[in-house]
């Protein structure tokens, strides 16, 4: 995620609470821009918990409440972790299953590769979500610039 963004559109709700919409600033050239360019990001919401006032084009910095990025550091550790687990306890129920010429192999070795294939799922799984529109936290703006 971008550490800087300029602020695209502001909506008010119903409610008479705003949406924020920001394009996040590749370079710190993208602020004094007024022609735009084609490596434009896309615009995605964040929220005013500090009740900045706020204008279009105006250059915010913006970034993750704490809690958020504290749930997922621990989350980076514990599901590869968890996986890699995963995959040792399931490789006997596994090995009992294979057919009886595939049963020579080394119960460790194909641990080891139980193990190893779980880790790649669970890097798969990273890959897929990071990559996804699934969110799950809302970036908030820390400052203006």
């Amino acid at each position: 995620m971008r550490e800087f963004a300029i602020v695209k559109e502001l909506k008010k709700n119903s409610d008479d609470s705003e949406q924020i919409y920001v394009l996040p600033m590749l370079t710190m050239a993208c602020l004094k821009c007024r022609t735009g360019c084609l490596r434009q990001g896309k615009p995605f919401l964040v929220k005013n918990s500090a009740n900045f006032k706020l204008r279009k084009g105006c250059a915010v910095r913006i970034g993750l409440p704490r809690i958020s990025r504290a749930i997922h550091g621990i989350l980076s550790f514990i599901v590869p972790i968890s996986c890699a687990i995963a995959g040792w306890f399931v490789a006997p129920y596994a090995f009992s299953k294979l057919p009886l010429f595939l049963q020579t192999l080394d119960a460790e070795f194909l641990r080891a590769i139980f193990v190893l294939a779980f880790l790649a799922f669970s890097a798969g799984i990273a890959f897929v979500v990071s990559r996804s529109s699934i969110h799950f936290s809302t970036p908030e703006i820390i400052s203006l610039m």
